[in-house]
C-alpha cells in the first residue's frame, strides 16, 4: 500500500518547532522542506508547499454581434397636448 506523500514547509517564528526528525533520522530545521504523508496536513506547524489545484474556467469566446439597423425606431414620437 502506497502512503501520498506531499510536500511541506516547517513554519519560521510564532507557532513553529525548533526542529523535526523525520522516520529516516534526519534532522530539519524551520523552513526546511520536507515530504510527509498526507496525514499531516492541518498542522499548524506546517504550511503546504504545493497549493491545491484550483479549476480554471475555459475563457469565453465573445463574438461581437452583427451590426444591424433596426426597423422599429427606439423612441415612439411623443404626442402633444392640445391646449384650449
Amino acid at each position: 500500500m502506497e502512503v501520498e506523500k506531499l510536500k511541506f514547509k516547517l513554519k519560521k517564528g510564532k507557532g513553529s518547532v525548533q526542529g523535526f526528525t523525520d522516520a529516516a533520522g534526519i534532522t530539519h530545521l524551520p523552513g526546511d522542506i520536507v515530504d510527509l504523508p498526507a496525514s499531516y496536513k492541518g498542522e499548524r506547524w506546517l504550511e503546504p508547499v504545493e497549493k491545491e489545484p484550483k479549476p480554471v474556467a475555459a475563457p469565453s469566446k465573445v463574438e461581437p454581434a452583427p451590426e444591424t439597423k433596426p426597423e422599429v425606431p427606439l423612441e415612439s414620437p411623443k404626442k402633444s397636448k392640445k391646449t384650449k
